[in-house]
Formats: C-alpha cells, structure tokens, sequence
C-alpha cells in the first residue's frame, strides 16, 4: 500500500465578511486546528473508493464508498450528495481522476468541533487541491460556494489579505503579529452559523456593495498597520458600524455584550460561530466576565493563530 497525507489549516476572517465577494479585500488567519486527509491505494481491484470521516473526538461521523467508475454512493445523505458531487466535479478537470486499477481508502481527520465553524468545508477542499492538481477555486465555485478566502487560509502558512479581482482569487501573503496581539482574544458563542444563509441575506439587504467594499478594504489595510489597541479598537468598531447598518442586523456588541469594558467583532458570517475581543484588563477578569455568559470555548490570540 502507498499512502499519501495533506494538512489544510482552519481559518479567521477578520475583515471585509460578505463584502469579499464584490470586490473587498479581506484579512484572513489559518489557526492552530485544521484537517488531515489520508489516501491510500490498497492492493485490492474492485473499483471502490471507501471515504471515512472522523470528527475531532476520533468518532467516525462519515463512512461511505464510492462506486470509482460512477463517483455515485448509495448513501442518500446531503454529505454523501455533496461529497459525490466534489469528486465529480474534480474529474471534470481531471478526467483519469479515480480511474486506476487499485481501490482508494481516504480518511479524514478534523482537530476542531465542526459547530465551531474554523471550515470543515474549506480545508477538506484545501486538502483535495494538495491530493490532485485542480482549480481549486472553480471547484469551490461549482460546489459548497462562498468568496474561497477560507480555502486559501487553509492552503496558508501565514495571514492573507484576500480579494476577488476580475472573477479570480488574489492571495497575498502577509504578517499579521500587532505589538498588543496579547491582548486580543477569540471566543465561540456556541452557535454555528451557516454561511450559505449569511451570504444570501447579505445578497438581498445590502446596498451600494462596491462603495462599501471599498472602506472596508481601507479599513483592511488599517488593521493591517496598526501599532496601537486604541486605533485598533477604532477600527474595529467602525468596520461593525458599517456591516450592521449594510446588512440591518445588530452588532454583537450591543446584543450580546453591552456590558464588556472591551470592543467585540463578529468574524467571518454573523449571527455565530466566533467573535474577537480586545482586553486590556487581566486574562482572568475577561474569562471569567465570559463565563457568566456561559461562555466557555476562549481562547488567546497566541492559542490560536497559526505561527508562520
């Protein structure tokens, strides 16, 4: 048996949200927790690929085969669909994809809950692109959907500034380590979000797209550069200001924690998933003012960002 391993890095949008898809640049994280992916060729010849999927307790969540031939399962689950899908679409623009003598084992590995939202989705796809020389972005396109900035987080070894120009992706690498980073803090809200839902909100409230894409873009760039918590606190507040009023919703602030000493930004689709928070206070007084809030997935900056 020869066995092959990819890695994709989970992801943080800090900037820009739905606005990426109409033109904004965007600053996205890999974090510390992604997905592994093995492939193996067995010495076996029944034209199957077995796919098993493990969530990050090790419990086996997905275990399918594929007819090769096909890419058909008879499993009539949406993940098998999708997944049946995805393989299909990859032998679009591979057409001797799967087509070998030997069957296929793939296995999946996620480090993180899927409801935490850090793109179970995306860093499956980020390792497909390693496994199989593809367009990644077409694929995301004629699939799960979405701007693809998490598929480049997760195919990252640092922070990018993300952006859609012209109908492609533009990926630039960048450092994203502020002199205050001790004193930025990420925590779950315990709702995953389906970004599929915020996208099509987002599509049908939001007005004037291109203008707003633009400041957030300036602001992108702000964050990027800033030396100092206070102008970074600024920032953030500004760039909640202007997606709560494109979008009609309520900031996280002001819903959830009016009371905090700090500033909080929504990350990636709002409504879930995680949130940043700046604290000049001590580490103990933010955690345990989150977990009256029955808050309890936090974790430091350093906890979580991947360290280029």
């Amino acid at each position: 048996m020869s066995a092959a391993t990819f890695y994709a890095s989970g992801k943080l949008l800090l900037s820009s949200e739905y606005f990426i898809l109409d033109g904004a640049q965007g600053l996205a994280i890999p974090s510390v927790y992604g997905q592994r992916m093995e492939a193996t060729n067995l010495q076996t010849h029944s034209n199957k690929l077995s796919w098993k999927a493990f969530t990050s307790t090790k419990t086996l969540w997905l275990d399918l085969v594929f007819d090769k031939r096909t890419l058909q399962t008879t499993t009539d689950s949406k993940e098998a669909k999708m997944l049946s899908l995805i393989l299909q679409k990859i032998r679009e623009q591979q057409p001797d994809f799967l087509l070998n003598d030997n069957d296929i084992e793939v296995a999946t590995y996620l480090e993180f809950p899927n409801a935490w939202g850090l793109g179970s989705s995306s860093t499956l796809l980020a390792c497909l692109a390693q496994w199989i020389n593809i367009d990644w972005y077409t694929l995301l396109k004629e699939t799960i959907g979405g701007s693809g900035y998490d598929v480049a987080c997760g195919l990252a070894k640092t922070p990018v500034l993300y952006s859609i120009e012209a109908g492609r992706p533009v990926v630039k690498s960048v450092v994203f380590q502020p002199e205050f980073s001790e004193q930025l803090y990420f925590a779950y809200l315990g709702k995953k979000q389906l970004s599929s839902q915020g996208i099509q909100h987002y599509k049908d409230k939001a007005q004037d797209k291109a203008a707003i894409a633009l400041q957030l873009s300036a602001i992108t760039t702000a964050m990027l550069n800033c030396n100092e918590l206070n102008a970074f606190e600024t920032l953030l507040e500004e760039h909640e200001y202007i997606i709560s009023n494109a979008l009609g919703m309520e900031r996280v602030q002001q819903s959830i924690f009016p009371d905090y000493w700090g500033k909080v930004k929504s990350l990636g689709a709002w409504g879930g998933d995680f949130v940043l928070l700046t604290n000049n206070r001590t580490e103990k007084e933010l955690r345990d003012y989150l977990q009256q809030k029955n808050i309890d997935v936090v974790f430091s900056f350093s906890e979580l960002i991947l360290k280029s």
